[in-house]
């Protein structure tokens, strides 16, 4: 018994669906949680002001 390297259509699709819940859940919990949202904004995009400091927080230095 050999498996096939492309997914079938309903394999595909049910991964999909998968994928695009778990944004919108991810959506709803940070639209929830402001706090969370600000923690992943600071802590991933470097802040505010855009992608430079990954994971820096230069301001208590």
């Amino acid at each position: 018994m050999t498996k096939a390297i492309i997914p079938t259509t309903p394999e595909f699709l049910r991964e999909a669906l998968i994928v695009i819940g778990g944004a919108l859940i991810a959506a709803f919990v940070l639209s929830q949680l402001p706090a969370v949202r600000a923690y992943i904004q600071k802590n991933v995009s470097g802040g505010p002001g855009g992608l430079g400091g990954v994971g820096c927080d230069c301001d208590t230095h």
